[in-house]
């Protein structure tokens, strides 16, 4: 019996190993993992340092920062506020383009003013009802349900970061796999080695500091 259990895990490495999807165990296994994520309960573990990731990610593919036309679309139900105010109070100065599209705009209104007055950066926003052209080079999806969001994008070679509706995952050597459209990149060098230590991302566990502008939420 042990000899057999040996057999059966030697087999199932090697199907592994050779990414051989034939293996009908190996399959079975993925498709309980993919089936135990679920986008409407789903809790990123990167928010702290997204701004850090996208930079990340657009010099991956040669896109200065200066030239970062950022669109988010907002998220569908309040209880995501925190992480939408947690992103936006990231992004300050540097940010040339910027494009909201929801269907709240009063309640971006002590952001918009801030980034106006602080910044002299104008914040687009459209509607996200009805919305059929996005521009911009990266879109940030805080949305959860399903939709055809992909096919609204105009820009060629536009990277869409989908926050809820795929895994961020983070490995054991502080690497994060990050979701772009359809394939995933991994950025590094971000998360500091503490946070192993309670094996979440919080304030002060990655490489650079957030924007201030995030205090301007808490004033309305």
């Amino acid at each position: 019996m042990a000899e057999k259990g040996i057999r059966k895990w030697i087999k199932k490495w090697w199907y592994w190993s050779l990414d051989l999807t034939e293996n009908e165990e190996w399959e079975e296994e993925l498709s309980v993992a993919e089936k135990q994520f679920s986008p409407m309960t789903y809790q990123n573990p990167c928010i702290s340092c997204m701004k850090q990731i996208i930079s990340q990610v657009l010099d991956q593919r040669n896109i200065l920062y200066g030239h970062l036309r950022l669109v988010i679309i907002d998220t569908e139900r309040e209880t995501d506020d925190h992480d939408i105010k947690k992103v936006l109070g990231q992004f300050g100065e540097m940010l040339n383009y910027l494009m909201l599209i929801t269907d709240r705009p009063d309640y971006f209104e002590n952001y918009t003013d801030t980034m106006f007055e602080e910044n002299g950066l104008i914040v687009q926003q459209t509607f996200r009802t009805g919305c059929t052209d996005i521009p911009g080079n990266v879109v940030l999806d805080f949305e959860r349900s399903e939709n055809r969001i992909m096919e609204h994008i105009q820009t060629p070679g536009t990277i869409y970061l989908p926050v809820y509706k795929k895994p961020w995952e983070i490995c054991e050597n502080l690497d994060i796999i990050v979701p772009v459209g359809y394939n995933t990149l991994v950025v590094s060098g971000i998360l500091l080695p503490q946070w192993k230590e309670g094996y979440t991302v919080s304030e002060g566990l990655f490489e650079d500091k957030s924007d201030r502008l995030d205090q301007e939420f808490r004033k309305g």
